[in-house]
């Protein structure tokens, strides 16, 4: 008997070799008790191994697989633990049955059903219909480039980052329990005080630090703004172009999009005239997304009165102004509103680095204690850690340096990108808003937007990367128009990848 035992056991670890495989030495790694419970309990829930199927003895699994039996019954006692198996004694340790009921009554996808889909809310319908067509903005990353003219990329950070990493650090080496307990969802009271004075001295930013909501990024100042103050069906004004992100939270809210265009003045407001109930209007008045156009005085103080008379809330997203080539930086739009109509929106990502998620709101008093519960029920705070670093940031002047440096630098690839592109292309292109932040619009009259693709694959033979402008219009254009962006490329590559680019547009004619 223990002969024809041992045979039987010999042969039900064979079926088990063949059809658990069981993984002692996975991908993963980890502990071998680990290793054989994760392949047992795959297989058990995958139905590889139905109900009622007797698990090996655990001195015989361990035996053949080599290893001590406790590895074995540690495997064993977390699979009875989960419920997956059960021990009966004098017979062995089994799957459970019921696991046999459950998979029959879950039974098989019913047909069209396409994964979750059919469970999307409708705000989140709208979504994917709005992003259907939006090439994503990061698929550079997966086959880059040299000489990639990619916006979206802020000041160069390793000009400040060893003060930064100073600061981080003394701040770290500094905390306690009162300053990790939960803090205001509006932010750290230390940061809303260093960003009221710096606003007001860099961009004429009327406020006090109660106005300030701190977020994550300008995007959720965005978002929380579509879900402040629209409602399914109500009318919102944006610029045309206009940055995208806009695009995507005004489908959730189900908003009425109305599209003013922009000229070298920026939003041509006269076409508003007409609009008599539009709840807020978006734009980007000190460097407009994506033409580059600075809003003129006359046109801030029209688009003020316009919003006085129909009751609307203008959404002012400043996210580089603090980077203007020609003289000193336009004060902002909110500094002339005398009303309480501009929400004002910044973005530290693009002064310092784009992974650093600190974004402010200054919301008008009448809005502040609203806005402040919705930004709670967002996600409640930003890290207080990379808060109270970027209040010592600005308090001890560190950010003012920096921006100058910055600007400075980022002058001279602006004046490379426009030397290169008059003295490669000519009058066969036009460049447009030069005069701040860090992209341009290349403007190709004779070329027709639907080539696009063809461009860019002559491009990225020659090594270098080009964006379209198409994606921010919601009526294609009849030229192409491509974003240039210069703040992550040297005046060097600059100059060789507009060269490149020359070639490449030569070879499609």
């Amino acid at each position: 008997m223990d002969w024809l035992e041992k045979k039987l056991q010999y042969l039900e670890f064979l079926w088990y070799q063949y059809h658990m495989k069981i993984p002692v030495k996975n991908e993963r790694g980890g502990p071998l008790n680990r290793q054989i419970y994760e392949g047992l309990r795959n297989d058990i829930v995958k139905g590889i191994l139905p109900a009622g199927t007797r698990l090996l003895p655990s001195r015989a699994l361990a035996e053949e697989l080599g290893v001590s039996r406790n590895t074995v019954l540690f495997a064993y006692e977390q699979l009875a633990a989960e419920g997956l198996v059960e021990t009966r004694t004098g017979a062995g340790t089994f799957v459970v049955q019921t696991l046999a009921a459950v998979r029959s009554e879950r039974g098989s996808p019913r047909e069209g059903a396409d994964g979750m889909a059919e469970h999307l809310s409708a705000a989140a319908q709208r979504i994917v219909q709005t992003s259907a067509s939006v090439t994503t903005e990061w698929d550079w990353r997966s086959a880059p480039v040299r000489y990639d003219f990619r916006h979206g990329e802020g000041g160069d950070e390793r000009l400040s980052l060893r003060v930064w990493t100073r600061l981080l650090a003394r701040r770290a080496r500094s905390l306690s329990t009162d300053t990790l307990a939960h803090p205001s969802p509006a932010g750290a009271p230390a940061l809303r005080e260093e960003l009221a004075n710096y606003l007001a001295r860099s961009r004429g930013v009327v406020c006090h630090p109660e106005q300030i909501v701190v977020t994550h990024g300008s995007q959720q100042v965005i978002d929380i703004c579509m879900r402040l103050l629209v409602d399914p069906g109500d009318p919102v004004v944006v610029e045309e172009p206009h940055y995208r992100g806009y695009s995507m939270c005004l489908a959730a809210s189900g908003a009425k999009v109305l599209r003013a265009p922009v000229d070298e003045q920026g939003i041509m407001v006269n076409v508003l005239k007409d609009v008599s109930r539009a709840k807020i209007a978006c734009v980007t008045p000190s460097h407009q997304f994506p033409t580059g156009a600075v809003l003129s005085l006359a046109r801030r103080m029209e688009l003020l009165n316009w919003a006085s008379q129909r009751g609307a809330v203008i959404l002012e997203d400043d996210y580089d102004g603090e980077f203007r080539y020609a003289g000193r930086p336009i004060q902002c739009l909110q500094s002339l509103d005398h009303s309480g109509l501009v929400i004002y929106a910044g973005s530290a990502s693009k002064m310092m680095f784009p992974s650093l998620r600190i974004g402010w709101a200054v919301v008008p008093e009448s809005l502040v204690e609203t806005f402040r519960q919705l930004r709670f029920l967002t996600d409640r705070i930003s890290a207080t850690l990379e808060q109270l670093a970027f209040a010592d940031f600005i308090r001890e002047g560190a950010l003012d340096r920096h921006i100058r440096r910055i600007r400075k630098r980022q002058r001279r690839r602006r004046d490379a990108l426009v030397e290169a592109v008059h003295r490669e292309l000519g009058s066969r292109v036009e460049l447009l808003g030069t005069s701040a932040g860090f992209h341009a619009l290349l403007r190709l009259p004779d070329l027709a937007s639907d080539r696009f693709p063809l461009l860019r694959e002559a491009c990225k033979q020659r090594n270098v990367g080009i964006h379209s402008a198409l994606r921010h219009y919601d009526k294609a254009p009849a030229h192409m128009e491509l974003v240039l962006g210069y703040a992550s490329l040297s005046e060097e590559n600059i100059n060789a990848g507009i060269g490149r680019f020359r070639e490449a547009l030569d070879t499609i004619g």
